[in-house]
């Protein structure tokens, strides 16, 4: 059976996505440990900026422990959406597994959301951004927090339509 444009074009995406997805682990991972494990809050005299501030010299470990649920929340999400996309290049496209690895991306991808609006007080302490002031009055919420949470919610609703619409195509099979 010949492949139609569509079903050529979602393999090829997703063969991209598998390399892709790797790229962005190492990314995070490497902004990570460069920042709060080396210091670094710019590289190439400012070409890469970081952060604006560099972390307080005696705060790196406590700014590394406070961002680290965050991002592993997210590697986890990664992870979720690479094995979807796993599946989606070997043109197994809509199934339970793939709508199970959505959710799980959209859930994970909301955790590690709320892990960085809850921790970015300490990490800011971290930073050395901190004045005297109570600690929840430094929790950072933004627009791209408010986005992506959106975002993982919508993905979140359509692995439920997914799992609804194959849940219809078993009855509608056994009943045929």
């Amino acid at each position: 059976m010949k492949s139609s444009r569509t079903r050529l074009w979602l393999r090829r995406t997703s063969i991209a996505m598998l390399w892709f997805i790797p790229v962005i682990v190492l990314i995070a991972a490497a902004i990570l440990l460069v920042y709060w494990g080396l210091g670094l809050n710019n590289i190439g005299n400012n070409t890469l900026v970081l952060f604006d501030t560099p972390p307080r010299p005696g705060a790196r470990l406590l700014g590394f422990a406070v961002a680290l649920p965050s991002l592993l929340a997210w590697l986890y999400a990664l992870y979720r959406l690479r094995r979807m996309f796993l599946r989606f290049s070997h043109e197994l496209f809509v199934d339970r597994a793939a709508a199970l690895d959505l959710r799980a991306f959209s859930l994970f991808t909301i955790i590690a959301v709320i892990f960085d609006i809850v921790t970015s007080g300490a990490r800011r302490w971290a930073q050395g951004v901190f004045d005297n002031a109570p600690l929840w009055t430094h929790i950072n919420i933004n627009a791209a927090h408010l986005s992506h949470i959106f975002t993982a919610v919508i993905f979140l609703i359509v692995s439920f339509v997914l799992l609804e619409g194959e849940r219809y195509k078993t009855e509608t099979e056994q009943y045929l």
